[in-house]
């Protein structure tokens, strides 16, 4: 049945057919007017599509889950069908650096968390009618393409078929997960479950999704996408030549420009828009005494020199090129772009706009042997502690204690290592210690006894607060933009309007994701953090756990840390050193698979509170 009009409200879309009869349906469910619509119940209802039926009933909902310091943490992805999701999905939709709305055919997929301890949402994803140009697209897509369970085939891809064809293809135009749960993997699970929508709910023109793209900044510091099946076919072109060569000729021409002797719009297709940022490019020209060339070679390589005002108005017009990923949805859409990859000679990975660095590493390893450590205090002489040394019978020599004795280990290069313990245990201490016999190697503190060997001349990263007052993305050192993007990405900040914020202006989990962000860019050979993750609830101590491991791995850091309370972070963190300080006299070193057992064994009789209501 032809569906002839719709009406909108806030969750839901009601729909007049040719038979008089009306749906009422999800909002953002893919039916629009013209569309032939089959009711065969309640809970199946599809849109007849040229290559097969597109579900617009029942709406989209599947289960899914994390797991987080050993812990399953279950979720629903879904498509939006209640006022509470829809303010989720508004709420979190001020996250996405972009910010304006989209418009066209666009359906969201929220991600809800079925924990009544979590935020129940924790982000989104949102897929939108494809541009109708791409030239990455059309390289790829432009050889011969069959694929006979849908009927759809050309022979290149070029004007009639873009026109005809270019529904086949969805994009991702959003993707945004809370700022709080970054680093769980949950962009991923959205994107997979993105393409299993499109594939059963997705419908435009008629034609059901064969392929499914993103075009994004933030993926060439986080290609997250490729866990989900995407694959890199290159990068857009961009405007950046084109607008050089229309702003020269209007620049060099623009007293006739605003005669409207040339360019008008109707004989050139240039824009007022266009004629207005040359009129502000000639301001700018004379301001700063340039010449043409000049001017424009400061817009494309040095824009941070214009002001405020002038580079928000002109940095619109342009667009950088930017990183695509595409997918193919069905066998046969996913074996082409297999070849075309193969053929146009594409990497199998993504080029990541890592910072130019060397791989750090120890050149030797970290040994103690027979290491004790004894600490001292002198009494302060006032009448009170004089009664209390005559009641008490205190003396000097109960002031010295010994804080750790005859400790003996070896860390290795690239290892991750946690000193754990009671407080009062050591750990500080022997951080500290360990810490500045790196920085400078003949450092031995009164009361240290024994051999510790270190590597000559190591550099070394401690972890502490930001200071100043600037930006986040100018507060990680002497480092690149794109050092600092790829340290601030890495680290589970990656959300454009946090880059731009202040340490002060960010949440505690935000602080420590920015500490963190701040050894990785420091590019040392060791990172130092005492009391790790100690003001962290447990899902955030995980996240930045894992974050901190996976970073240390891939780029040969050995890191020292110091936790009391490990419990919630140390499945994510996984070290392969444990120091564990029991007492001065007591201690035991683990590896992370005997460490583990122990802790397997250290549950099997769990301590049974009594009810005390």
């Amino acid at each position: 049945m032809r569906v002839e009009s719709v009406q909108f409200g806030d969750t839901w879309k009601a729909y007049r057919l040719a038979n008089g009869k009306r749906l009422k349906l999800q909002r953002f469910c893919c039916l629009g007017p013209g569309d032939e619509v089959v009711v065969r119940s309640s809970d199946e209802i599809v849109v007849k599509c040229v290559n097969g039926e597109a579900r617009i009933a029942k709406p989209y909902r599947a289960s899914d889950h994390v797991i987080v310091a050993g812990r399953r943490i279950s979720l629903t992805v879904k498509e939006i069908e209640n006022a509470d999701e829809m303010r989720g999905y508004e709420q979190l939709a001020q996250f996405h650096y972009r910010g304006k709305q989209l418009h066209g055919r666009r359906v969201p997929l929220v991600i809800v968390a079925d924990d009544p301890l979590l935020p129940r949402m924790l982000g989104y994803i949102e897929l939108a009618t494809a541009f109708l140009m791409n030239r990455r697209r059309a390289e790829l897509l432009g050889a011969p393409f069959s694929d006979r369970s849908s009927g759809i085939s050309w022979e290149t891809w070029q004007k009639e078929t873009v026109r005809k064809y270019t529904n086949l293809v969805v994009r991702i135009a959003r993707t945004v997960v809370s700022p709080e749960f970054r680093g769980l993997g949950l962009a991923a699970v959205l994107v997979k479950h993105a393409a299993r929508f499109a594939r059963s709910h997705w419908s435009v023109g008629r034609l059901k999704p064969l392929f499914m793209e993103i075009t994004a900044d933030m993926l060439r510091y986080v290609p997250f996408v490729e866990r989900a099946g995407m694959r890199y076919i290159g990068e857009t072109e961009g405007n950046l030549d084109r607008l050089n060569k229309d702003m020269n000729y209007v620049l060099a021409n623009l007293r006739r420009v605003r005669g409207g002797e040339i360019l008008n719009e109707t004989t050139a297709g240039i824009v007022d828009l266009q004629v207005s940022y040359a009129t502000t490019l000639a301001r700018i020209q004379r301001r700063h005494k340039l010449t043409r060339q000049a001017l424009l070679d400061l817009l494309l390589k040095s824009p941070h020199r214009l002001s405020d005002d002038d580079w928000t108005m002109l940095h619109r017009v342009y667009r950088l090129p930017k990183p695509t990923f595409l997918m193919g949805l069905t066998p046969a859409a996913r074996g082409f772009v297999d070849r075309r990859l193969r053929a146009l000679g594409l990497p199998e990975k993504a080029p990541v706009a890592r910072p130019p660095s060397r791989k750090p590493r120890l050149g030797s390893p970290i040994s103690a042997k027979k290491c004790s450590f004894d600490v001292s205090a002198t009494v302060s002489r006032t009448p009170f502690t004089r009664k209390v040394q005559q009641a008490f019978g205190v003396d000097k020599d109960m002031l010295q204690a010994t804080l750790f004795s005859d400790l003996s280990f070896k860390i290795d290069p690239g290892c991750l290592v946690l000193i754990c313990g009671p407080s009062g245990a050591g750990k500080t201490t022997l951080l500290s210690i360990l810490r500045h016999r790196l920085e400078e190697s003949s450092y031995s503190p009164d009361g240290f006894r024994g051999r510790l060997t270190t590597p000559r001349e190591p550099s070394v990263s401690v972890l502490a607060p930001l200071s100043g007052t600037r930006p986040l993305v100018n507060s990680l050192g002497g480092v690149s933009f794109e050092q600092a993007l790829f340290a601030l990405n890495v680290s589970g900040l990656a959300e454009a309007h946090l880059y731009v914020k202040r340490f002060a202006e960010l949440s505690n989990g935000q602080r420590y994701r920015a500490m963190i962000a701040r050894l990785i860019a420091s590019d040392a050979d060791v990172w130092v953090a005492d009391e790790f993750c100690a003001n962290l609830d447990s899902i955030t101590a995980a996240i930045v756990a894992r974050n901190l491991r996976r970073c240390a791995k891939s780029l040969g850091v050995t890191a020292l840390l110091a936790a009391a309370n490990w419990g919630a972070f140390i499945d994510e963190l996984q070290p392969d050193v444990v120091i564990h300080l029991r007492a001065p006299w007591d201690y035991r070193v683990f590896d992370w698979k005997n460490f583990r057992e122990c802790l397997a064994e250290s549950m099997l009789a769990p301590v049974v509170m009594a009810d005390r209501r």
